[in-house]
């Protein structure tokens, strides 16, 4: 018999004054738990238990070690349910790291919906700009462009990779609007910051294959907000995802350019995924927290 339940048994039969009522309450017989306190004294080296026939009491090495037993299996078994209920019911702080563009507008307004049908869930949540993000040293989810490599982790799409190439209205009517991509060099273009090349949108073309259009502007970000707001203000054409710039567009505050030619920034075409680990079962914060985003993700996006 594994110690911790010869522990358990110790302290029901000092509870419970007998032997076989305490085995019963483990699902053992009278035999099975005399023998097992009798192990259990002899790793100890020491008589917990007086024994007759008729009574069963404590020794004073029983007594003290019952009363220092008690606290701590107590606290041991409030662990243990404090960890089923936490797979079992959402609880706990969740600790999310997204894409600052999405989460701003994506995840952030929704927490409070998220938080009043799961009240004892807290979530810590940090925004980045960064790219390759896994949940690793206690992260439970990230928001991320496309899915980890490998079969560690879990992804659930949240939005399209589309892209919008589109310049504000004011913009089109002081400078017109490009009709083929060849004719995106002559624009001014807002774009994504590279370290040490220049920022390349991707077209398709009609055969299947793909143009590339090196671009340039005055103005470049690792922001797609930042990028979205300098397109806002005229300063030139900015290609994003539809999840950023759909509303706009449909607002009449950007308008849209070249609709039925796909394109996208180099390295910027993925799907948005929440991404947690793989386990069984899935802890269920992290469950409710993305059947949360999932009902409230834009289908148009």
């Amino acid at each position: 018999m594994d110690r911790l339940t010869a522990l358990r048994l110790l302290l029901r039969t000092h509870d419970r004054g007998g032997i076989a009522a305490a085995g019963r309450s483990l699902g053992l017989s009278a035999s099975a738990a005399s023998r097992a306190l009798r192990e259990l004294e002899d790793d100890l080296a020491l008589r917990l238990f007086d024994r007759t026939t008729r009574h069963v009491a404590p020794t004073e090495a029983g007594r003290r070690l019952a009363a220092r037993l008690a606290p701590l299996l107590e606290s041991l078994d409030a662990a243990m349910v404090e960890a089923r209920e936490m797979h079992e019911e959402a609880t706990g702080t969740l600790r999310i790291v997204a894409r600052r563009s999405y989460a701003l507008r994506h995840v952030v307004p929704h927490l409070a919906s998220f938080r009043t049908a799961h009240p004892r869930v807290d979530i810590d949540l940090e925004l980045t700009e960064q790219t390759g993000l896994v949940p690793a040293h206690g992260v439970d989810m990230v928001i991320r462009l496309g899915l980890p490599a490998g079969k560690s982790f879990i992804g659930h799409r949240l939005a399209s990779g589309r892209r919008i190439l589109c310049a504000s209205p004011g913009y089109i009517a002081r400078h017109g609007a490009p009709a083929t991509p060849d004719a995106v060099l002559q624009h001014p273009c807002l774009s994504y910051r590279e370290e040490e090349e220049a920022p390349v949108w991707v077209f398709a073309t009609a055969s299947g294959g793909r143009q590339e259009i090196a671009v340039s502007g005055p103005f470049r970000s690792n922001s797609g907000e930042a990028l979205r707001q300098a397109a806002l203000d005229g300063l030139g054409l900015v290609l994003l995802p539809a999840w950023m710039v759909g509303g706009d567009v449909a607002a009449g505050h950007l308008t849209q350019l070249m609709a039925g030619l796909p394109a996208w920034p180099e390295r910027y075409q993925a799907e948005i995924h929440a991404v947690h680990a793989r386990a069984e079962p899935i802890p269920a914060k992290i469950a409710a927290f993305v059947a949360h985003l999932l009902a409230k993700a834009d289908p148009a996006a």
